[in-house]
């Protein structure tokens, strides 16, 4: 007889995390209720990520041969190796409270037309205990997602029917990723708990990196499209600022470059 499915595939993917994957790994073993798997993709560290993940001996853990991929392709390979209906991103450097499994999967069952659920979340730098519960206003006709990503649990079905996470988005494939699903139909919704811990890295992208918003507006212009139009006033806002920012830092490039030669 062979073995029945985890309800559940947590997706860590990592790179050069090795001070925090061992706290990440640990709050997903904290999670009890639905069965699940874990799958951490490693996107070709090079400190001791894969040696700290690969210590934990729980069968319950999958730890993909490491690969230097980029995000989105990293996210697909474990896309490709999950099992369960609902895949639940879990970032390596965050962590996920107990319950957190068990609500969003109860939300999931509850509503068949649900393609995601997030929750409210609590950010800190260095210690969890010090976290500080933090707002999330916008929605994917506001121009942004429709919850924090490192929170999500999607419908793995959802996710794969519009082909997984696009790798012409080294970043911001979340957003798109949301907006690809909406055109599909799909809905999201998110829990008024505060079930995951966020780790503010300064090793995250920044808000300077020209690439954010070039990519930003892409993501925007799709949603444009799935939604037909129908972004609010704030969206339409927030577009506009996108690529303000976009063209002002495709036009500093450029007479950078100018200017060197």
């Amino acid at each position: 007889m062979s073995e029945r499915p985890p309800t559940v595939s947590a997706l860590m993917i990592t790179h050069n995390r090795a001070e925090w994957v061992g706290a990440s790994i640990r709050s997903v073993l904290d999670q009890s209720g639905p069965t699940w798997e874990l799958l951490i993709a490693d996107d070709g560290s090079s400190d001791d990520t894969v040696a700290i993940a690969t210590a934990f001996s729980d069968p319950r853990i999958r730890v993909l041969p490491s690969m230097r991929l980029g995000i989105p392709e990293t996210r697909n390979r474990g896309l490709a190796a999950a099992r369960g209906r609902y895949l639940a991103i879990c970032d390596s450097d965050d962590l996920s409270r107990p319950g957190r499994f068990s609500a969003q999967v109860a939300a999931l069952d509850a509503d068949p037309g649900l393609a995601g659920v997030g929750t409210r979340f609590a950010t800190f730098v260095v210690d969890p205990a010090d976290a500080r519960e933090a707002d999330w206003r916008w929605g994917l006709r506001g121009g942004r997602g429709p919850f924090a990503f490192p929170t999500a649990m999607l419908r793995t079905a959802s996710v794969r029917a519009v082909g997984g996470f696009d790798p012409t988005f080294p970043i911001v494939e979340d957003l798109d990723l949301c907006y690809r699903i909406a055109g599909q139909g799909g809905r999201f919704g998110i829990l008024p708990e505060v079930l995951v811990d966020y780790r503010v890295s300064p090793q995250g992208v920044s808000q300077d990196n020209p690439a954010l918003f070039h990519h930003a507006a892409r993501a925007q212009w799709r949603g444009l499209r799935a939604l037909r139009g129908g972004f609010t006033a704030v969206g339409y806002l927030t577009v506009a600022q996108t690529l303000g920012r976009a063209t002002r830092d495709a036009y500093r490039s450029r007479f950078s470059n100018a200017t060197a030669r």
